[in-house]
């Protein structure tokens, strides 16, 4: 598959998913007793979809200039970030640190604690199904294995494409970041994902894309969550949710 071609599927794809298609218009022969139906709103502006492409697109492009620069750029210091990095999108640090949230919010006696940690919990399951059902599916060969950035090889085992560390990460810190009042927090917990987004392309795990789109991932996940899941109410009885579709 060429860059151009995968290019194209993507564009198609993400405006498809992400933007939807406005509603028809309704004739003056409507019935006044029927009232149309609400319409859903897009999980990011037209603008910012558009604006998300277009760094795809470029990053596409830039891929192998990008990886280059990473590797010529790396050493103990940005290794050593990188190690920091990662752990923040790993399950084998997310969950604990997710438990160890909720349990403190069970002791504390705090309701909203509990709810950040499954609102970030959900989401990052969300970010992490999707990205690894795209990984398997599209096939991308990773940096040190691939010749160039457009080895696409469907259903071979390549999962480079993309990034499952990035899109847990982005998953978390919108999750938490929508739950949060102060602005602050918003660079601390954004920052952090992007280290994470960072250190995947230092480590050559990861094409500069393949980062890029796994941050998408993870942010509309978390949207989806908030927009869908509804209120999480927790009572000594347990924990229910309100999905809305």
């Amino acid at each position: 598959m060429t860059a151009r071609g995968s290019l194209a599927i993507a564009a198609l794809a993400f405006h498809t998913v992400v933007v939807p298609l406005p509603a028809l218009a309704q004739s003056d022969r409507v019935p006044s007793a029927i009232i149309p139906a609400p319409q859903s709103s897009p999980l990011i502006p037209r603008k910012t979809a558009l604006v998300a492409g277009l760094l795809f697109g470029a990053a596409m492009l830039g891929d192998r200039g990008i990886r280059e620069g990473a590797q010529g750029f790396r050493g103990n210091t940005t290794n050593s970030f990188a190690r920091v990095g990662n752990t923040f999108g790993e399950w084998t640090v997310v969950v604990p640190a997710l438990s160890a949230g909720y349990l403190a919010g069970v002791i504390s006696g705090s309701n909203d604690l509990k709810r950040v940690m499954l609102h970030a919990g959900a989401a990052a399951a969300l970010a992490t199904g999707l990205s690894s059902s795209l990984k398997y599916t599209i096939g991308r060969t990773r940096p040190p294995f691939a010749g160039d950035p457009d080895q696409f090889r469907p259903f071979s085992g390549s999962n480079s494409f993309p990034s499952g560390h990035t899109a847990t990460a982005f998953a978390l810190a919108t999750a938490i970041a929508d739950e949060t009042d102060d602005g602050w927090s918003d660079y601390l917990l954004y920052g952090a994902a992007t280290l994470t987004a960072v250190s995947r392309i230092n480590d050559d795990r990861h094409w500069a894309s393949d980062v890029l789109i796994g941050g998408l991932i993870g942010h509309l996940s978390a949207k989806w969550v908030t927009k869908q899941m509804g209120p999480v109410r927790v009572s000594p009885a347990g924990v229910t949710v309100n999905l809305e579709f």
